[in-house]
């Protein structure tokens, strides 16, 4: 049985294209999968302070999506300001834009792996931040489910508050993870227990609130995580407002350390 020829021109042509299709294939498989979840990033402008961005960080094959907050960065956004951001990944590469918050957009630029990106960021747009730009870090935020501890100075005198949290495994629809927990006072005249009421971290950024067993209420807020890859502990502002008991308007910046 003899079979037709098969012009060598042909051939050469199909073995380029099966050739094609592998690289393809294996360019797809390349592409990051990054760690789902708290995301926080570093931001190093070229001139200024640091600042932070945090919150949510999703990946659907190439596509990225984020609901995020920019912390630290007072003259241009508010902590409390919920900024969207899309973007993809494209192997090692992952592009991030924000939505428009009063006209200011960020951009970023990075390379890396699953679980840690470096790269550059800019602003453009608005009238208070347009053209900022610099360096860019970023790195999943793990869980911060433990118990955290530290010293209180207090106008009843000095005592220790440790905080027993639970975080969250999913977000919440604004990109927070919620915490729960309760606190335990040790050597204060005026509490010994303490319910959180309120709570969420985003990034490296937490804000804790609660009440104590007499009636009154704590408030940590501005709080920062020392190390988002690897925290161990954290510092805020610490506030009570519990009228006509002797720690009303206690006022201070405790360091709670992870125990």
């Amino acid at each position: 049985m003899k079979f037709a020829s098969f012009p060598k021109f042909a051939l050469l042509s199909l073995l380029a294209g099966v050739f094609a299709l592998v690289l393809t294939g294996c360019g797809a498989s390349n592409n990051l999968a990054l760690t789902q979840g708290n995301w926080s990033m570093t931001a190093t402008p070229s001139a200024g302070a640091t600042f932070y961005i945090g919150g949510n960080l999703t990946q659907s094959g190439t596509n990225l999506v984020g609901t995020m907050y920019v912390i630290s960065f007072p003259n241009c956004y508010s902590p409390s300001q919920t900024v969207a951001f899309t973007g993809t990944v494209k192997g090692k590469n992952v592009t991030l834009t924000s939505a428009s918050v009063g006209g200011q957009v960020i951009s970023i630029i990075a390379t890396g792996t699953a679980a840690s990106l470096t790269g550059t960021y800019s602003i453009a747009g608005g009238t208070t931040c347009n053209g900022d730009s610099g360096t860019l870090t970023a790195t999943p935020v793990p869980s911060i489910s433990a118990t955290w501890s530290g010293p209180i100075v207090s106008q009843g005198g000095q005592s220790t508050l440790a905080l027993a949290i639970t975080q969250a495994t999913t977000a919440s629809s604004d990109g927070t993870f919620a915490i729960t927990g309760t606190g335990a006072y040790t050597n204060s005249i005026c509490f010994s227990t303490a319910t959180i009421s309120s709570a969420f971290v985003a990034g490296p950024y937490l804000v804790v609130n609660g009440t104590t067993n007499d009636g009154g209420n704590f408030f940590y807020t501005n709080v920062l995580l020392n190390n988002s890859a690897s925290p161990t502990s954290m510092k805020g502002t610490y506030e009570v407002s519990d009228a006509g008991q002797p720690c009303d308007g206690d006022l201070d910046s405790p360091t709670f350390t992870k125990q």
